[in-house]
């Protein structure tokens, strides 16, 4: 259970920018699930469902909607419970500040440069020419190759790989078992069988980009694979080679990319969502989860399914395989000339 300092719902409120009904002076030590939560504790309703929960909870204090209602309670209006709940856990477990050092086991190779202000943990390893930004944090087992960069304020959790020329921007973080700038699958095929053609690029990720646990994000061929500002990636993700990803864009859990595919900004792929090679996905493009995606997507379209349609027309689609069974018996029926 997260605990925090004992503070106010008042002072919470201040945090996240709400207004308070009920008791501002209500004392509040923890941040706990609807079902968890007791007096003296804080939790959250984002949408109708959740507040029917919230009915029932024991939570002392809501961070809510305005006009969520929920009369006899105290709550913390906002326009954004989710965005409120964040500001408040990151005012009271605030994202780790670099251990600046390189530790006694960790190596750095020859003209490499780490910022005296940056972190390198036991038995990471620094690449010839690479370079470690102001306040970046490299924690134990990390292997950075040659000629990288990690940028100002970066985090690479333990036993995340970056090959040669890897480019990590700012503030930029990557989880546990990621390996960045893998050879991409490229091959010639001829009469000897496959031919593997040179990976030569990199791997470029500008500021503010998550990458998740074991996810994949293969070299270019020969320019980079590039990720915009702000683009989160889940875990066990796959971007294959000379992939763009825009700025501001959500990748689910499992969703790939193949090779050269274009994603726009403000794209949302759910989980296990497949797009085929040398695609365009759209600016603010929403696919659902294992969607198959096997042309472009223009700008701003819902799609759904495999091979994609529509949004409402998968929903169809959906709605008439549950009847099919029945629909099949009548075609039986009617091709012996039962009738209806």
């Amino acid at each position: 259970m997260p605990s925090i300092p004992e503070t106010s719902a008042a002072e919470l409120a201040r945090l996240c920018g709400g207004r308070i009904a009920g008791d501002g002076k209500r004392v509040v030590r923890g941040v706990r699930s609807l079902e968890r939560a007791g007096a003296d504790d804080l939790s959250f309703a984002s949408d109708g469902k959740a507040l029917r929960r919230a009915e029932s909870s024991a939570a002392g204090v809501l961070l809510v909607r305005a006009g969520a209602g929920l009369p006899g309670r105290t709550l913390i209006e906002v326009d954004d419970p989710t965005a409120a709940l964040a500001a408040v856990l990151e005012a009271f477990f605030p994202r780790r500040t670099a251990d600046a050092g390189v530790h006694p086991t960790a190596i750095v190779g020859p003209w490499a440069e780490v910022d005296p202000s940056a972190e390198v943990g036991p038995y990471a390893v620094v690449g010839t020419g690479s370079r470690v930004g102001r306040g970046a944090i490299v924690e134990a087992h990390v292997a950075i190759g040659r000629r990288c960069t990690v940028g100002d304020g970066a985090w690479l959790h333990p036993h995340v790989v970056l090959y040669d020329d890897v480019r990590i921007g700012p503030r930029t973080e990557v989880h546990s078992g990621a390996v960045l700038g893998a050879d991409g699958f490229g091959y010639a095929v001829g009469k000897a069988g496959f031919r593997k053609v040179p990976q030569v690029g990199g791997v470029e990720l500008d500021a503010d980009v998550e990458i998740g646990a074991n996810s994949c994000v293969d070299r270019a061929t020969l320019e980079a694979t590039r990720i915009g500002a702000g683009t989160k990636v889940d875990d066990l993700v796959m971007l294959g080679h000379n992939c763009e990803v825009g700025r501001s864009s959500l990748l689910c859990g499992q969703a790939g990319l193949a090779g050269s595919s274009v994603v726009g900004d403000g794209v949302v792929l759910g989980g296990q969502v497949g797009v085929a090679g040398h695609l365009r996905i759209g600016n603010g493009v929403k696919a659902g989860a294992q969607s198959g995606i096997s042309k472009d997507v223009p700008d701003g379209d819902e799609v759904n399914g495999s091979p994609h349609m529509p949004y409402r027309d998968s929903m169809r689609v959906q709605a008439e395989l549950r009847r099919l069974p029945e629909t099949a018996r009548l075609v039986r029926s009617l091709s012996k000339g039962g009738g209806a």
